[in-house]
């Protein structure tokens, strides 16, 4: 990162609930549209922002590639991307601002959508690869949905009345689902890609335990060995079978809060073969045993 840092503490209207939405409406000058407005400065974020062009057109700047944009072109800017706008022409979108780390999103069942795992977790990292031909594009009835919901978001920042912080959380997720949906409906080839290795991560989410071989894998994504085990490790930082693990362990961590399951029945329930090698990968990834795991939280079944 080479720009300004934009921090969230200077946009969420509380930092212990770091969600907030804005409507960005500019002209052809560099007058700002807002206080901390760096539409035209190269600027990253630590926070994620998600970006629905709804009118004008522009050039948009992204780690020294550029990518001209249009309304119906919806994008994630996860943070530590540096980026900006110019040659704006009427530029209008609705930008949603969260901290993925800090708000309570429904990941695991988000991730098990195809369109979501290809749009917010493969999208944003091979932008710049695919020349942003893998971004969702939205036609004229899809993005005033979508714009609908994002201003709903929008008033709920400006009124604050009630439980807005609720609101706002119901309407992102309703927000993703929408999106995500849309997604896999794209045609583009390099969005068909990204979808089948979606599809790899939301099949391991929805059954974690299922005996995968990375030929399953290989066959879903219908990518070679090499290019598919890069791809996927580029995505998410780990390898497929790693990713399994964790998610497996994820899987065992809520059983041994909440169930009165033996650890032998929750190591098999997730997908582990074997109790002594659920214990140690446990314990490598944990730091702790299952046993002393699960009486931490006051469980001693």
């Amino acid at each position: 990162m080479t720009g300004i840092l934009a921090k969230g503490e200077n946009y969420f209207e509380d930092a212990s609930y770091p969600i907030t939405a804005r409507h960005v409406q500019t002209g052809s000058t560099s007058e700002p549209s807002h206080e901390h407005d760096l539409t035209e400065v190269q600027h990253a974020h630590d926070f994620n922002e998600l970006v629905l062009i709804t009118g004008g057109t522009a050039i948009h700047w992204l780690n020294g590639s550029e990518f001209p944009i249009v309304a119906g072109d919806i994008f994630l800017l996860q943070g530590q991307q540096d980026h900006y706008f110019h040659k704006r022409d009427r530029l209008e979108m609705i930008n949603i601002m969260y901290d993925p780390k800090q708000i309570e999103l429904p990941e695991s069942r988000l991730l098990k959508m195809p369109g979501y795992c290809a749009l917010f977790l493969l999208e944003p990292v091979f932008r710049k690869q695919h020349r942003f031909s893998s971004r969702l594009h939205l036609e004229r009835l899809a993005l005033s949905r979508a714009e609908r919901i994002a201003l709903e978001m929008v008033d709920e920042v400006n009124q604050r009345h009630d439980g807005y912080e609720s609101a706002l959380l119901g309407k992102l997720i309703d927000l993703m689902v929408f999106l995500s949906r849309s997604y896999q409906k794209s045609e583009s080839t390099n969005s068909a890609a990204l979808l089948r290795v979606g599809k790899v991560i939301s099949s391991m989410e929805q059954d974690c335990a299922r005996d995968w071989k990375l030929e399953d894998f290989i066959e879903m994504s219908r990518q070679s060995r090499s290019h598919f085990i890069r791809t996927f490790s580029k995505a998410t930082r780990l390898s497929p079978f790693e990713y399994l693990i964790q998610l497996r362990l994820q899987r065992a961590m809520g059983l041994l809060r909440n169930s009165r399951l033996t650890i032998s029945q929750i190591a098999y329930e997730v997908g582990f073969n074997d109790s002594n090698y659920f214990a140690r990968q446990f314990r490598k990834r944990k730091g702790t045993s299952p046993l002393a795991y699960r009486k931490s939280f006051g469980n001693s079944s």
